[in-house]
């Protein structure tokens, strides 16, 4: 059930995690690329970790490195044991129910027949 809802909320995508540290992932930056936004894991001093979005597309997130004064290239360390803890991590966070569900039995207004009002009898 939850590997269904994540998969809807990824639109069947998988995310994939990179690191700008390929020999030792855990050492560098850390990101997760998942369906349309780039988001960079944050390691707080308590060990806390967090993802904040960063770009929407990969030429974004290398301008934006590229700002920070980081030249190093990302590879996908998804297979790693550190890759695999990181989505695990991002997994957990990220809510699977972004929304909550509509229950009213009537159709949306987009879905109304032309001339049907719903919302004022």
């Amino acid at each position: 059930m939850a590997e269904e809802l994540t998969e809807e909320r990824f639109r069947g995508t998988t995310p994939v995690a990179y690191s700008t540290n390929w020999r030792r992932p855990e050492q560098g930056r850390t990101f997760v690329w998942a369906w349309t936004q780039w988001y960079e894991r944050i390691e707080g001093p308590t060990g806390a970790v967090g993802f904040t979005p960063v770009a929407d597309w990969e030429d974004e997130l290398r301008r934006w490195l590229a700002q920070q004064g980081i030249d190093e290239d990302i590879t996908d360390i998804s297979d790693s044991e550190f890759g695999i803890r990181v989505l695990e991590e991002f997994l957990d966070e990220v809510p699977l129910y972004p929304e909550a569900p509509v229950l009213a039995e009537e159709k949306p207004f987009s879905e109304q027949s032309p001339g049907e009002d719903l919302e004022h009898f």
